[in-house]
C-alpha cells in the first residue's frame, strides 16, 4: 500500500471511530504487519488524544478462535476510551462483544535500557492491578477476519471500563484468580486468569517485547489491558453484565 493510501485509510478510520459510524475500507488489502501497525499509528495520531496505555486482544485461545487471529494484537488506548467509575455504556455500531480482563498500571518505565523482559522484571515494574471490561468492535461495515485488518482497525479496541485497584494486591497472585461473569444475575461463563497466556503477567512481557522491538517502552502510569480471560461475550442494549474477579472485586455495567 502506498504511503498516501496509508494516510487516507488511517484518516477514514479515525473519523469513523470519533463519530462512531462505519466505513467501507477494504482492510483485507493490507499486506504486512508493519503496514497494519503504520496505519494504526497514523490513525491514533489523527484522533489527537493522549495515550492512556495499551489494550491487547487475542491473548486467550478462545478469543483468538472467535476473532480469527493467529497471535495477539495490541493498540493504544486513547484517553477518551479509558473509563473509570461508570455504570452504563452505549454500544457503538459493529460491537463484537466484551472481554473480562485485567488492567495493570505501570510503576516505572519498562523495559529499562538493557533490562531482561520476563515475569520477574514485569512484576517489579507494575504498581497495581484492577478488574476491567473491555469492549471490542470494528469500524468497517464488512467483517474482515484476520490479523492485519484487526491491527489496522485500532486492534479492535473500542473502550476499557476499569474498576478500582485493590491496595497491596501483588501482581504475582493474579494468575490464581478464577473469574465468573453474570448476565441478569445468571452465570454466563467462568474462566481462569491463566487463560491469558498462562499468566496475565505474560501479556505485559509480550507487549513490552513488541514495543522494545520498535524502540519503545511502557511508561510510568500507563496501563496494560491484558485481553480476555473468558471467551468474548456478546452483549446487547439493555443487558447488565457483572464480573466477579474474586480478591480483585467486582465490576459491572449496563449496556445501552
Amino acid at each position: 500500500m502506498y504511503f498516501e493510501l496509508k494516510d487516507a485509510t488511517a484518516d477514514i478510520l479515525a473519523k469513523s471511530r470519533r463519530r462512531e459510524d462505519l466505513c467501507d475500507l477494504p482492510l483485507n488489502l493490507i499486506t504486512s504487519e508493519k503496514e497494519a501497525y503504520d496505519i494504526q499509528a497514523i490513525a491514533q495520531d489523527a484522533l489527537g488524544f493522549e495515550r492512556k496505555g495499551y489494550a491487547i486482544v487475542g491473548t486467550s485461545d478462545a478469543s483468538r478462535r472467535m476473532l480469527g487471529l493467529t497471535t495477539p494484537v495490541y493498540a493504544e488506548i486513547p484517553s477518551f476510551t479509558f473509563l473509570e467509575g461508570i455504570k452504563e455504556f452505549r454500544l457503538p455500531p459493529e460491537t463484537i462483544g466484551v472481554q473480562c480482563e485485567f488492567v495493570f498500571t505501570m510503576r516505572r518505565s519498562y523495559p529499562e535500557p538493557g533490562e531482561v523482559i520476563d515475569i520477574r522484571t514485569a512484576h517489579d515494574a507494575i504498581l497495581t492491578c484492577r478488574p476491567a471490561i473491555g469492549i471490542i468492535g470494528r469500524r468497517t461495515r464488512r467483517t474482515f477476519i484476520g490479523y492485519y485488518a484487526a491491527i489496522a482497525d485500532f486492534g479492535l479496541h473500542v473502550a476499557t471500563i476499569c474498576g478500582d485497584p485493590v491496595p497491596r494486591f501483588p501482581p504475582s497472585e493474579v494468575s490464581r484468580i478464577d473469574l465468573t461473569t453474570f448476565l441478569f444475575k445468571h452465570t454466563v461463563f467462568s474462566g481462569k486468569a491463566t487463560s491469558v497466556m498462562g499468566d496475565p503477567l505474560n501479556a505485559v512481557t509480550w507487549l513490552a517485547a513488541e514495543l522494545a522491538a520498535k524502540g519503545r517502552q511502557l511508561e510510568p502510569n500507563e496501563i496494560v489491558a491484558t485481553g480476555s480471560c473468558t471467551k468474548i461475550l456478546q452483549v446487547w442494549p439493555g443487558e447488565h453484565l457483572a464480573a466477579d474477579f474474586g480478591p480483585l472485586g467486582q465490576i459491572e455495567c449496563i449496556f445501552t
